[in-house]
């Protein structure tokens, strides 16, 4: 499946509904339903919304670590972290085409087998991030990071407007920002896009 360039759209906790919409109305192509502390009965409820209104807009539809809600929702793929259910365990219970993202922070996780059974990898947090608590791995080891990966990458981790001219650089596939775009206008965004592009 041909995963889309550049923008990959993450939603707010508190409030999932609200930022897909905003997504969708921005023209993003892939979006990621991330939810940390909702009971599974809340996050079922909120994911069949969103996939109601990612189908309607033939938008892709993630979700982060609950490959169970993804499958019931039928949603295009699941995004996992390194300590969640690998994506060589995943392969044996997904539907073909079934997305798989992999979150790396390391050269190491970047080289792994299982990145064999993923089709795209999350490198970060490439910059200080308030939305996610781990560690900064910088733009100079991201770029190792996406120079030895074998499938597309994408960049996330603190990406602002202001910092975008720093990462356009390192190569990779496409970056996510969640805050910087959920909290400000289209034109902001646009101009996000733009610096991106250039």
């Amino acid at each position: 499946m041909d995963l889309p360039k550049g923008f990959y759209g993450i939603t707010l906790e508190t409030d999932s509904i609200g930022t897909c919409k905003k997504l969708l109305n921005f023209g993003v192509q892939m979006i990621q339903y991330r939810a940390k502390t909702l009971s599974s009965k809340q996050m079922l409820n909120e994911c069949f919304q969103i996939r109601s209104l990612t189908k309607q807009a033939n938008v892709l539809m993630i979700v982060n670590d609950r490959v169970d809600i993804a499958l019931i929702v039928g949603a295009d793929g699941v995004h996992v972290g390194q300590d969640d259910i690998p994506p060589s365990s995943l392969r044996k219970i997904v539907p073909n085409n079934f997305i798989i993202g992999l979150s790396t922070h390391s050269i190491e996780q970047v080289l792994s087998p299982e990145v064999d059974f993923v089709d795209y990898i999350g490198v970060g947090a490439i910059f200080e991030t308030s939305t996610k608590d781990t560690v900064v791995i910088g733009t100079e080891l991201a770029k190792q990071m996406v120079s030895l990966s074998k499938k597309p990458a994408y960049l996330i981790g603190g990406i602002k407007l202001s910092n975008i001219d720093s990462i356009k650089g390192i190569g990779a596939y496409g970056f996510t920002s969640i805050s910087d775009v959920l909290y400000n206008d289209y034109e902001h965004f646009l101009e996000m896009i733009k610096k991106w592009n250039s």
